[in-house]
């Protein structure tokens, strides 16, 4: 446990030297996130919330309703980014020094998604939880609800950041993989336009990102109150993603190490 310990700190040490080295990188973390909210914020206005079918959606918590949309979409879009940055590492050849040292491989992975997580949506946390306290009156908050809901969302972020690590790291070419999963995620998941809206197309790639699970339970537990019993399906589905995307981390791990020693390439795909 001691060294898998010290492999997740040194990691977490090297990825903040890396990425986090001068106070202006967490203006620009906040001002992209910032302006996109700005502008969804400002093409809903155009609209009579008042009017709208949309489940717990009013002109009085429109606000706090896509903030906390993207307050999680910070969270995953930190990691689909710090996993794009972290495949230059097999480019840059420091990818191979950690596979020719006894290091544990899951513990560098978990490293730079923890990392990568608190470090990016540190400011954007804070802006979110202001404009919170500032809308207090249109919240419906259930304590033990949130908490759940908080480690969960969690789990299921840094299971996400582990995975595309894993997958971004051992491809020839992970560019395409960054198209896919950066914007489409923010489209596909409800960040904006909620999914009970979508065509039937569009709910079906919905389904195939955490993060829209993720936004669903934030939304509910801090606009409607619901309690453990009302959200007790996403804490399946989010336990069972998180199951499996460890599962596939640990497949995907092996594999390489057994392509490894095969080829002598870590380049799996």
């Amino acid at each position: 446990m001691r060294p898998f310990i010290k492999a997740l700190a040194a990691e977490m040490i090297k990825q903040h030297k890396n990425y986090f080295h001068s106070k202006m990188i967490y203006v620009s973390l906040f001002v992209w996130p910032f302006l996109n909210f700005i502008t969804t914020y400002y093409s809903f206005k155009v609209f009579d919330i008042g009017k709208s079918k949309i489940a717990y959606i009013t002109a009085e918590n429109m606000v706090v309703y896509l903030l906390l949309g993207y307050m999680c979409m910070s969270f995953f879009r930190s990691l689909v980014q710090s996993a794009w940055n972290f495949s230059f590492e097999r480019i840059s050849g420091t990818l191979e020094l950690i596979y020719l040292s006894p290091v544990n491989r899951a513990a560098v992975l978990l490293g730079n998604a923890v990392s990568s997580l608190f470090e990016s949506v540190f400011v954007m946390l804070i802006f979110s939880l202001l404009v919170i306290v500032m809308k207090v009156e249109v919240l419906i908050i259930k304590i033990l609800p949130c908490i759940t809901v908080f480690f969960i969302v969690t789990a299921m972020a840094v299971a996400w950041g582990m995975f595309l690590n894993s997958l971004f790291l051992f491809s020839r070419d992970s560019d395409f993989l960054f198209t896919i999963l950066e914007e489409p995620m923010e489209i596909f998941s409800g960040v904006k336009v909620p999914t009970a809206l979508f065509p039937l197309w569009a709910k079906a790639i919905s389904i195939i990102f955490p993060l829209t699970y993720a936004i669903e339970a934030v939304r509910r537990v801090v606009l409607t109150g619901s309690s453990l019993y009302e959200i007790r399906e996403f804490a399946v589905i989010g336990i069972g993603i998180t199951v499996v995307l460890f599962a596939l981390i640990s497949v995907i791990i092996k594999r390489v190490e057994s392509h490894m020693r095969i080829t002598g390439n870590i380049t799996l795909f």
